[in-house]
């Protein structure tokens, strides 16, 4: 265990964030809108894989960290690989309240026009630049988190899962209270987490009672998250908060956490048994193969890891990390020539792909050539 907890440490510690950004120019909403987009690091590992969407507001603040969390806890397959996208709009008091506050006239509640610029503009742009699958994720802060938690309860609407830190519920005499209260089920699978920092007064309030509310009535197809982050402020709980956020919405979501390792075909109907609660039934991604692979190769099991990591390469052709954890796999399995095919693959997309794993693939390559070739010896004697 110990060998596979190293060796995973390599495979998966280092996270490089493909950012790339262009501008919409909104009939909806009447903006220009700076979208900045993180693939994943396994993106051109497949030409045809296509990964959920998590949208992240205010993205000018909150955009870096909620893809660099989103980064790290995908490599382990605690969450899946996500293209994030980070945007803002100058008007958050207009765009993200749901009503119109009487002090706020011309001001406030237009909550639907931004809506409709995320559905209309936003999505069918992202969709026609990126390979992104229907499974949509969105995150939101105070006057964001509204925003969220408004989408959360709207049945047309695309998204799947909502994140809601530390939301302003109390906007107009907690009219979104009023929303959940006369909500009876929703038309498809939604989840939805709340969170609250350290905050007195208006803030706190709302969100009690907002919680009461969720556990007094269940609206059906609507499962609900909530943790409080005591040690927070409401400047700082969004660094904490969206990671925690994506952990709760996919708490059950490593098919094997501990030290039980699966077989592959155990993997696909663990998967399909999730998918209903979900409401999407989602491929293994590179970083699911290369994890399961590998800890299934480790913990003995080296036939299941094979077979998973055989799985893995058929999908991500282009991926030096699967070719090389297949290699491991392969000399794991006492199958050194088979590890060393599969380790000049790996080599070789390294070298083309200027990998920042080509020395710890070169260092593999050169132990199986040296053990192939000694083999060879043996046998020639």
């Amino acid at each position: 265990m110990k060998t596979f907890i190293a060796l995973l440490a390599f495979v998966t510690s280092i996270c490089q964030a493909n950012v790339e950004r262009f501008s919409i120019t909104s009939k909806i909403i009447d903006e220009t809108t700076t979208v900045r987009v993180s693939l994943p690091d396994t993106y051109t590992h497949s030409s045809s894989f296509s990964y959920p969407l998590l949208i992240v507001l205010d993205g000018a603040t909150q955009f870096p960290h909620v893809a660099a969390s989103t980064q790290f806890l995908s490599t382990y397959a605690i969450l899946p690989e996500m293209v994030v996208v980070g945007v803002s709009t100058h008007k958050r008091l207009q765009y993200f309240t749901p009503t119109e506050h009487e002090e706020f006239v011309g001001r406030s509640g237009q909550a639907s026009a931004f809506k409709g610029y995320l559905h209309k503009e936003l999505l069918p742009s992202l969709k026609s630049k990126y390979r992104i699958a229907p499974y949509y994720v969105i995150s939101g802060h105070s006057m964001g988190g509204l925003f969220t938690s408004y989408l959360a309860l709207q049945n047309e609407n695309e998204f799947n899962a909502h994140i809601a830190i530390s939301p302003s519920l109390w906007w107009d005499e907690k009219t979104l209270m009023d929303t959940y209260l006369s909500t009876e089920q929703l038309t498809q699978p939604k989840r939805w987490f709340l969170s609250m920092a350290n905050e007195p007064g208006e803030m706190n309030d709302s969100y009690i009672a907002m919680l009461d509310a969720l556990k007094k009535k269940p609206v059906k197809n609507l499962h609900w998250f909530s943790q409080r982050f005591n040690g927070e402020t409401h400047d700082s709980t969004p660094l904490v908060g969206n990671a925690q956020a994506l952990k709760s919405l996919f708490h059950n979501w490593n098919a094997v956490p501990e030290v039980d390792v699966m077989s592959l075909q155990q993997l696909q109907v663990f998967y399909q048994h999730i998918s209903g609660e979900y409401g999407y039934n989602f491929p293994l991604s590179a970083h699911q193969y290369n994890v399961y692979g590998l800890k299934a190769a480790y913990e003995g099991k080296t036939a299941w890891g094979v077979e998973i990591l055989e799985q893995g390469v058929k999908h991500f052709a282009q991926s030096e990390i699967l070719w090389d954890s297949l290699a491991t796999a392969y000399n794991l399995d006492n199958k050194p020539v088979k590890a060393l095919s599969a380790s000049k693959q790996a080599l070789q997309l390294a070298k083309t792909n200027d990998s920042i794993y080509l020395h710890e693939i070169t260092s593999q390559n050169n132990q199986l050539m040296s053990k192939v070739e000694s083999l060879n010896g043996v046998e020639s004697l």
